[in-house]
């Protein structure tokens, strides 16, 4: 199950936040594979607005999802996409960075 932290500043948050359920939906597109099809509300999101911080980008997002090959291959391609959707849809998040974190999976629910 993939997990999306969204880092920014209040403002940026607040015209965020109503496109969180495309987002949602996006990542989940993004993410799924031939391995692994990923179902939107199996995507954890949430935005942070950090008490003090020194961000890189006006708007951060960090990315964990499982390891699977087809995503190692396309990484950079996810990252990228993601980053452009959401200057698309919401041009207030401003200057974007995405990370993908990508690795083994241990959880605590059952099949």
């Amino acid at each position: 199950m993939p997990s999306l932290n969204i880092y920014t500043n209040k403002e940026r948050a607040k015209s965020l936040k109503e496109y969180l359920p495309k987002l949602r939906e996006f990542i989940a597109k993004e993410l799924s594979c031939r391995d692994r099809k990923i179902d939107s509300n199996e995507v954890s999101l949430r935005i942070i607005v950090p008490n003090g911080s020194l961000l890189i980008a006006d708007t951060e997002l960090e990315i964990k999802a499982h390891k699977y090959p087809e995503r190692v291959q396309k990484q950079d391609e996810i990252c990228l996409s993601i980053k452009d959707f959401v200057q698309r849809i919401c041009p207030k998040a401003g200057l974007t960075y995405v990370w993908l974190q990508l690795s083994e999976l241990g959880h605590s629910t059952k099949a």
